[in-house]
């Protein structure tokens, strides 16, 4: 395929051949199914045609995905969950998977209707272990004190990054006691040099359409989106949702650009490195919020100084198996690739000097 999906069969097939790249061979079936029946014009075509404009971009394959495994995760689809580890269910390789979802979507059509509108939030904290080695770099090049900012943040997860602990295998940070652990495998080629370990002075998140962790319904909204094959990925949401409920915070309800038009206005404070950051987001942002956000930037960025520094680390989608991460800095606004990384965070391969 050339170029990003632009049509619903084309974003189901890419996150079916996705799936397989990432280690989900469950959704990789699962998703092969679905798009045999979209091209039937069975009832996958009925929820996910006219859902969205952009629907790679949109996610409407995860929308729909993750809908099945919210009502098999409530109790509601008992069929469904008998095939999802997630669920305590095994799933011995056939396609009756396939068939019980579609089972599933024929029973519950105004479930379907609604996830479909519901944007996708994994906010996978997998990801912690390549920002926080950005931050790390960050905090060695400009000094230990951050004033941290998150965009497209969901639930804010990423955002207590600081309270997970992390282990290069040359050296360590973050919170000791910490019961969500990134250790050595994590960084299969190259690591940050950790010459300062960073300190959050203040942090700010913000989002389209936040998540509630402190209700059941915005855990299980969380959980939903997580692969259900993918027990450690399950086990690391389940953990950073303890450490969230130790340490609360509001994000924020807005458009990232409007929002951080504001944030930066004076822009960057004394006495602290500003970082503005997202992982997997871009993609989602219309067109003007980008734009503002770019602008914000500038025009933080015009206001930097040696002293108040700001800079923007990004997580984003590179190719079919890999994201890059990205730091731009003020002043000057020099770019440079510091690691490619796997979507759900593991994989690092660290590119920059320190």
């Amino acid at each position: 395929m050339a170029g990003p999906p632009t049509t619903v069969e084309e974003a189901l097939a890419f996150q079916a051949a996705a799936s397989v790249t990432n280690g989900s061979p469950l959704y990789a079936a699962l998703l092969t199914g679905l798009l045999a029946d979209y091209r039937a014009g069975g009832i996958t075509a009925r929820h996910l045609d006219g859902v969205s404009a952009k629907p790679w971009s949109d996610a409407v394959a995860l929308r729909y995905v993750a809908t099945g495994h919210r009502l098999a995760l409530a109790g509601a689809a008992p069929r469904l969950a008998r095939h999802y580890p997630s669920c305590l269910g095994s799933w011995d390789g056939g396609d009756d998977v396939i068939d019980d979802f579609l089972a599933i979507v024929a029973a519950n059509p105004d479930e379907f209707s609604a996830g479909m509108r519901r944007n996708v939030q994994t906010n996978e904290v997998g990801r912690a272990a390549v920002l926080a080695s950005g931050f790390a770099t960050i905090a060695g090049r400009h000094g230990p004190v951050l004033d941290m900012i998150e965009i497209g943040s969901s639930a804010g997860l990423l955002s207590r990054w600081d309270h997970f602990h992390y282990d290069t295998g040359h050296g360590d940070f973050g919170d000791t006691s910490s019961h969500l652990r990134f250790e050595p495998g994590w960084w299969v080629e190259g690591h940050p040099t950790i010459t300062v370990v960073p300190q959050v002075r203040t942090r700010a998140a913000v989002d389209i359409a936040p998540v509630d962790i402190g209700t059941h319904d915005g855990r299980l909204t969380m959980m939903s989106f997580v692969w259900p094959d993918q027990l450690l990925r399950i086990e690391r949401l389940r953990a950073a949702l303890e450490i969230a409920a130790l340490y609360p915070m509001t994000v924020e309800s807005a458009d990232a650009g409007a929002w951080l038009t504001g944030r930066l206005a004076d822009g960057p404070h004394l006495g602290a490195a500003t970082v503005v950051y997202h992982s997997i987001v871009w993609q989602y942002l219309p067109h003007e919020t980008k734009a503002a956000v770019r602008a914000a930037l500038a025009h933080g960025g015009s206001l930097a100084t040696d002293t108040a520094p700001l800079l923007w680390l990004r997580m984003e989608p590179a190719g079919t198996d890999h994201a890059d991460l990205r730091l731009t800095t003020w002043p000057g606004g020099g770019e440079e690739e510091l690691a490619h990384v796997g979507y759900h965070g593991a994989g690092i391969r660290w590119l920059a000097g320190g």
